[in-house]
């Protein structure tokens, strides 16, 4: 179930879009007015959010700060769907989107914010890779693994060493779950501290 927070001025505004999502069963809205969590807000807040939804950047009010404090993720919303950016701030959403539209895109955001939490929880608890765990590779595995490490793509790769693209990308696949990395950038850093540049 996604934790979702509202904040809105616009007290019409705030209730359309808290019953465009009280239909989604995988989503629990809160809406947050200063009136419902009592003093500054504070009172009612979640422990954690997946998804803020607010009408103005953080650090405009007690409660909003408080609020974007516990978001993995904040959506501003306006009238054009974009303003600009601020600081904290992960995307935009317009006032004047259907609810199904609007549904999709919060519920969107908040797989990315969670995607990203469970990310880099894993991060967290994941011993450090030590130069041993490069015993792990069998030979064509780090040779795949020393040419994305000089900033061969994966064609310039398959075609130095004979096999066809497909089977690269399977390569990098293994390389990965052996190591424990996730995207290419750790996977080059990976490389550079086995000594495979």
């Amino acid at each position: 179930m996604f934790e979702i927070g509202l904040i809105h001025n616009h007290p019409l505004i705030e209730w359309a879009v808290s019953q465009a999502l009280a239909g989604a069963q995988d989503m629990c809205v809160h809406v947050l007015s200063a009136d419902r969590t009592g003093p500054a807000g504070q009172g009612a807040l979640p422990g954690r959010l997946d998804v803020l939804v607010m009408d103005r950047p953080p650090g405009r009010s007690p409660l909003a700060e408080a609020a974007a404090t516990r978001a993995s993720c904040v959506l501003l919303m306006s009238a054009t769907g974009a303003e600009g950016a601020y600081p904290g701030v992960s995307g935009w959403l317009s006032e004047r989107s259907d609810p199904v539209a609007l549904a999709a895109e919060i519920r969107a955001a908040a797989r990315r914010s969670r995607a990203a939490a469970d990310r880099s929880r894993r991060a967290r608890t994941r011993p450090a890779s030590t130069p041993d765990d490069v015993t792990l590779l069998s030979v064509r595995e780090h040779q795949v693994l020393r040419m994305l490490a000089r900033g061969l793509t994966h064609d310039q790769t398959a075609r130095r060493l004979g096999i066809s693209c497909h089977t690269v990308d399977t390569y990098v696949k293994r390389v990965r779950g052996k190591l424990g990395v996730g995207t290419k950038a750790e996977l080059v850093r990976a490389a550079m501290a086995y000594g495979c540049d």
